[in-house]
């Protein structure tokens, strides 16, 4: 409970009307070619009146449109404020602790890695405390499509192969040896709010320590920690 900036009474709650207008915007999923008055009226479960109402201050501050035909789309604002977001997004300071959380977990090495062209680059990593372990450097490219980042990378990159549709609906790639025969890796995609490939979060290590019951309990750590990194990006 907070109090009011003007001594009056504790604030319970918001503003309804505001909420009732997030509401709105919230109906719309990825998919929809525009909403009818009454799709939103049903998803919302909020009057036509109400809606209408609502719209007005919406399409005056460019968050919601209208067509000829009636039909409701999201408008051009929350593009741009998506992309204030994105700007504003410290990336380093959001991926180097979740790297880090990961070695704590698993003990082994956690890389960023990200499309450069033709080819996947280390943007962040954070290597093992273990004395044998395998050492990535940040700036290190790595070929597409070979080992376990550089197969999620590419398929984002050639999304209709049958591999490239195996990783995306599965949503990761195990690796054993490929590009080293000592060398085994576990990766994960990171995606945005729409969807797009932001980069792939790896752990590696030596093909001895990724035993069926590791990787297990390594795939669930990269798991939980795409999930939070993804929601920071705005992704569902």
């Amino acid at each position: 409970m907070t109090k009011s900036t003007e001594g009056s009474k504790p604030i319970k709650s918001g503003v309804e009307s505001v909420e009732r207008a997030l509401r709105l915007l919230e109906a719309f999923n990825m998919g929809d070619n525009g909403l009818a008055l009454k799709q939103l009226a049903q998803r919302t479960g909020l009057d036509k009146a109400t809606i209408l109402r609502l719209s007005v201050s919406l399409e005056k501050f460019g968050y919601l449109t209208r067509d000829y035909d009636g039909v409701f789309h999201l408008g051009s604002s929350l593009w741009r404020l998506s992309s204030i977001y994105r700007d504003n997004l410290q990336l380093g300071n959001l991926i180097r602790p979740a790297l880090i959380e990961l070695v704590e977990k698993t003990k082994e090495t956690a890389a960023f890695h990200v499309l450069r062209g033709d080819s996947g680059v280390v943007l962040y990593c954070e290597n093992s405390k273990r004395r044998m372990r395998y050492h990535i450097d940040e700036g290190e490219i790595t070929p597409l499509n070979v080992g376990s980042s550089g197969k999620v990378l590419e398929a984002f990159v050639n999304p209709k192969t049958s591999q490239s549709k195996m990783i995306q609906n599965q949503g990761y790639y195990i690796s054993h040896g490929e590009r080293d025969p000592d060398i085994a890796g576990i990766t994960v995609p990171i995606l945005g709010r729409d969807r797009e490939l932001i980069g792939v979060i790896s752990l590696s290590g030596l093909t001895m320590r990724f035993t069926d019951e590791n990787v297990e309990s390594f795939l669930e750590a990269l798991m939980f920690t795409s999930q939070k990194v993804c929601l920071a990006f705005g992704s569902k």
